[in-house]
């Protein structure tokens, strides 16, 4: 709004002075240039867009054997061996269920779907994650509990497809109690970022969200003997590696916010944490050339935690979460600055209610396919709460850099 008062402006002012003020040529250049830096810097700025968002999930093109419920969310995609893979949740609400499905389906076009796997293990399934290792696709997610509003993660387990085409899942040793966020290789050797979620919610939860490190992609290490990040209600560390090899991560805080953490590439197991009072859920990170973009939800009635303090984090965590269920949100494009450890807001995306679990690949130099999850945006805005207890969808669109 603020640029189009000015360029406004400066139509009255140029009309007026190339009547009155003629003479005065120099000065009205020099005042062009003033009024239109601004429209220029957010035409500098906004070099990316995305096309109109397409419903996939539900819809009548999926295969036989797939049935849809209300939520239809958490997810993740790869392109492997000429097909494109997408692994979702379905339960009847956000919350746990034990009839929540992990459907992996795949296809050529993102059109016609092919089932390749119907995961059921009547317990809660989420965080489903790709990682392409050694010539081979695997798929991991977690199993929780079945207690609708409890936050309970038993076991990570790992599908991979054996010689004929069939996936088969069996249990990952040593991570009972973790969730798995965010899998990358990095030279050669596989990264994962997993945090302990067991009493997550409770104001005696201790942190501790670690990276662990593969090279076959089934046995895992943890990178150092001490967590990566011991502050309460820590999770959801999203990460990714710039053009030098250096980390680069956004972890999430059930209470007060956000980190945006750095770790130099001859010390992977040493964050350097900046704390933010935005929170950045279900982030998600690519790069474009040199730059690190983030796609996560945003919180529309601004910084998550607005208390001060000095308020004791017992009540203060209680006191935001609350808030923060009754507030709208939106799924949001970020992208990095390195020089102030802050995320820059360059766009959102149409979405509404419950919303945010972006998964992104790409397509050509400039493209990238993203798919994520949200309310009916068509139906009105909804907040959080009302959209976790309602219908989500699965959307796909073309994220464009110019």
């Amino acid at each position: 709004m603020h640029v189009v008062v000015k360029v406004f402006t400066f139509f009255l002012i140029s009309y007026f002075s190339s009547h009155i003020y003629h003479f005065y040529l120099p000065m009205r250049s020099l005042l062009l240039l003033f009024l239109l830096l601004p429209f220029a810097t957010v035409l500098a700025q906004h070099n990316v867009y995305h096309t109109p968002l397409r419903k996939i999930i539900p819809s009548g093109q999926l295969p036989e054997g797939v049935e849809t419920m209300h939520s239809n969310n958490n997810l993740d995609l790869a392109f492997y061996n000429g097909r494109y893979y997408l692994a979702f949740r379905t339960a009847p609400t956000h919350f746990a269920s034990a009839k929540a499905h992990i459907y992996l389906v795949s296809s050529t076009d993102m059109n016609t779907w092919r089932l390749e796997q119907d995961i059921c293990l009547k317990a809660d399934l989420r965080e489903p994650r790709f990682l392409e290792m050694n010539g081979n696709l695997h798929l991991y997610f977690f199993e929780g509990g079945t207690k609708m509003l409890k936050f309970e993660p038993r076991y990570v387990w790992l599908s991979i497809p054996d010689s004929t085409g069939t996936w088969n899942i069996n249990k990952v040793e040593g991570l009972d109690g973790f969730v798995p966020w965010r899998l990358r290789e990095h030279n050669g050797i596989a990264y994962l970022s997993a945090y302990y979620g067991k009493g997550l919610y409770q104001a005696s939860h201790q942190g501790n969200l670690r990276l662990f490190t593969s090279v076959n992609g089934r046995d895992w290490a943890p990178l150092h003997t001490r967590a990566q990040v011991t502050t309460p209600g820590a999770e959801e560390g999203e990460f990714e590696f710039d053009k030098d090899g250096n980390l680069w991560a956004t972890v999430r805080l059930e209470g007060i916010g956000a980190y945006i953490a750095y770790a130099s590439k001859d010390s992977l197991h040493a964050w350097q944490l900046f704390p933010t009072k935005k929170k950045y859920d279900s982030a998600c990170m690519f790069k474009h050339g040199d730059d690190i973009y983030l796609l996560s939800r945003r919180n529309l009635d601004g910084d998550f935690s607005k208390l001060p303090k000095w308020i004791p984090y017992k009540f203060s965590q209680k006191f935001n979460l609350v808030r923060y269920s009754v507030t709208a949100k939106v799924t949001a494009l970020f992208k990095l600055n390195p020089i102030t450890k802050e995320m820059d807001h360059i766009m959102d995306f149409p979405s509404t209610g419950d919303n945010a679990y972006p998964a992104v690949v790409q397509i050509s130099e400039d493209k990238y396919m993203m798919l994520n999850y949200s309310s009916d945006f068509t139906d009105g805005q909804k907040n959080w709460i009302r959209g976790q207890l309602g219908r989500t969808n699965i959307y796909l669109t073309e994220i464009i850099f110019n």
